[in-house]
């Protein structure tokens, strides 16, 4: 995926989970990426299997298991919406770093999670050691706008649930990241969904 596709599909996984969380009052509770599910138009794109946390038993209390829980969610069967924001930035972090979660680095201890891999990196102010080889590569001049939605990630998977960002937020910023490459808004999106025209133009 070149960088436009994984900005494209960290968008549409924002809007989605913010949709489920304004428009229903429904934490996803599995958000990763096998349940992203894209399709060659970009506003079509999909979220499956959520809400089904209700219907399996608890996992082990092993804390992050799976790599996109968040380290307060002891009970799987009890997502919160700060807990599906967690799980946005352990995604927006997998697309930057072409890393998978709970895999990102191996150290005498064994495997470190992907948030604290990257925090250890960005610490040393190694930033471009974050980045997916391959995305630095076929990114070009966008790396203002990886950094950009690297912070935004690491915002989203701040150990304290309530110094995490709203999903609704989460979708503006990475909306303000990408405003300069044509990719459109959500209030643009229901706008085309309607048939209005775009602002500025005439019907």
């Amino acid at each position: 995926m070149d960088w436009d596709a994984r900005m494209r599909a960290a968008l549409s996984a924002a809007r989605g989970v913010a949709h489920l969380h304004a428009a229903h009052s429904l934490a996803h509770g599995n958000l990763k990426s096998s349940n992203l599910l894209l399709r060659p138009d970009p506003d079509a794109t999909a979220l499956s299997d959520y809400c089904l946390h209700q219907l399996f038993a608890p996992l082990s209390a092993r804390p992050n298991a799976g790599g996109y829980r968040a380290p307060e969610l002891v009970d799987a069967r009890r997502p919160t919406f700060k807990s599906d924001v967690y799980s946005l930035g352990v995604l927006f972090l997998e697309l930057l770093t072409g890393k998978s979660p709970g895999n990102a680095s191996v150290d005498g201890d064994g495997a470190v999670d992907l948030p604290r891999w990257v925090q250890s990196v960005v610490r040393e102010e190694w930033t471009a050691e974050v980045f997916d080889v391959e995305l630095v590569r076929l990114g070009g001049s966008a790396e203002e706008e990886m950094v950009a939605l690297l912070q935004v990630a690491m915002a989203c998977v701040a150990t304290a649930p309530d110094a995490r960002p709203d999903t609704a937020d989460v979708v503006k910023m990475i909306e303000e990241i990408g405003s300069g490459h044509g990719r459109t808004t959500t209030e643009e999106s229901e706008d085309r969904s309607r048939g209005t025209p775009p602002a500025g133009t005439t019907p």
